[in-house]
């Protein structure tokens, strides 16, 4: 049977060399910090770069601690909860900020994201589309 599915909104993505990012802002006691972030639905977590949560005043390494495995490598990173800003959606959300600094790249994961909105993207005009289930 077929499901029709309804999103609140419709915006281009960019296509890098990384993948799919979108634009997003992290929000914390009233600090906002703009970043770009790749779209991964593979990821389990939502991952930023150590340094936007020190720019946020979080105490990042304070946070819960998740060892996670890539193919990359293994690695710490550690878990808060901030505003998450992503095209016109925002909503609370459980993010974790990467332990060593100058991590390469944002990710939009499960955790997070995924688990926070609907969520397709349309490759023949490279579109994504987003509902938020907050």
């Amino acid at each position: 049977m077929p499901r029709v599915l309804s999103f609140s909104v419709s915006r281009y993505f960019k296509m890098t060399a990384a993948g799919i990012e979108i634009p997003c802002a992290l929000e914390h006691n009233g600090i906002r910090i703009r970043a770009e972030a790749k779209v991964d639905p593979g990821s389990q977590y939502c991952l930023f770069q150590r340094e936007i949560g020190e720019d946020l005043g979080l105490d990042v390494l304070s946070g819960r601690a998740a060892k996670l495995n890539t193919l990359a490598g293994d690695f710490t990173a550690y878990g808060h909860t901030i505003t998450l800003h992503t095209l016109d959606l925002k909503f609370e959300a459980y993010v974790l900020f990467h332990q060593a600094y100058e991590a390469p790249r944002n990710i939009l994961g499960c955790i997070g994201w995924l688990n926070n909105t609907h969520f397709a993207l349309t490759m023949d005009d490279e579109m994504i589309h987003l509902k938020s289930l907050r």
